[in-house]
């Protein structure tokens, strides 16, 4: 099939828009990339699906493409990949670099990877935060301006266009240090059984995804966070019921700055109140994301017993 006929099936009226098969994406894609395609027929495929609503079939097309283009890092098989948002963080606290830190003494090594001032937000990334720490933890990272060249070129059309697009969302998932686990976050609950069905698709058999803060993996100190692993319900984690003292306020104006001095006094053994309590909550989520636990209570008992002897 032609590209503009490919273009067509996503032009109609909103009532008759088309999915496209796998091929279909794989191709387009393909041609994307490879800029065989104008910004404005770039930008029209992109406003299509955000008003049609990308199915897993489509995305995973997407991204086998874009792995046809990737330059591959050295292989971290037996890694944790963290699936977060490139778009960061622009209101919130990041605990995951004190989590990381924790989960590591327990054996876990983990891989991420980046690109920084990432539409829409253009928030603070855990690579930056993590930085400035000096790296604590076992994490490996890459740049997608380094593994993925041809999708960062396309990062001044995502800032023109100002919405969230499928590229956001196949970004997280492109796992260039080819990791056999995953932890994805997503935004919103109804993306559970599409994330899952796509993660499937891309042949994972070790996942666990997560609504947790600002869209991240971070559990919510406040109310109640929803994971699901492999194959497994939809968990709902109550923190009240933990028996632990979590942080009241997480939102700050400056999300580097206050995230450096929370992690810093945590890793240091400066911070063992509600701080290092939201640690421990999300590093025993990571335990339990690999297998290391068999559950979110088990581990955070793990790791006081380890942390605070």
């Amino acid at each position: 099939m032609e590209y503009a006929e490919i273009l067509k099936k996503l032009t109609k009226l909103k009532d008759n828009l088309q999915d496209l098969t796998e091929e279909e994406a794989y191709t387009f894609w393909e041609h994307f990339l490879n800029n065989g395609l104008s910004d404005i027929k770039k930008s029209a495929f992109l406003t299509a699906m955000r008003i049609k609503g990308e199915t897993p079939e489509e995305l995973l097309g997407i991204i086998k493409a874009t792995k046809k283009f990737m330059k591959f890092p050295e292989e971290k098989k037996k890694a944790l990949d963290l699936g977060l948002n490139y778009d960061g963080k622009n209101r919130t606290i990041y605990i995951l670099p004190s989590a990381v830190w924790m989960a590591s003494e327990f054996g876990i090594e983990f891989t991420n990877h980046y690109a920084l001032k990432v539409p829409t937000k253009e928030g603070v990334t855990f690579y930056e935060v993590m930085k400035k720490l000096g790296f604590p933890g076992k994490v490996s990272f890459v740049s997608q301006r380094e593994y993925a060249p041809k999708l960062y070129a396309l990062m001044p059309l995502r800032r023109e266009l100002g919405f969230r697009s499928l590229i956001n969302t196949i970004e997280k998932l492109l796992n260039p240090f080819r990791a056999k686990r995953v932890v994805v976050s997503i935004f919103h609950k109804p993306y559970f059984e599409k994330t899952e069905v796509l993660l499937k698709l891309l042949g994972y058999e070790n996942y666990t995804i997560i609504k947790g803060v600002e869209g991240g993996i971070e559990p919510l100190p406040d109310r109640p966070t929803f994971l699901k692993r492999a194959c497994g319900e939809i968990e709902k984690i109550e923190p009240k019921e933990l028996g632990l003292e979590l942080p009241k306020e997480i939102s700050t104006e400056d999300v580097l700055g206050s995230s450096v001095e929370i992690n810093r006094a945590i890793i240091e053994g400066r911070e063992r109140g509600a701080f290092f309590n939201w640690a421990v909550y999300t590093a025993s989520v990571l335990l339990y994301a690999y297998g290391v636990v068999e559950s979110v209570e088990e581990g955070i008992k793990r790791l006081m017993a380890h942390f605070l002897q």
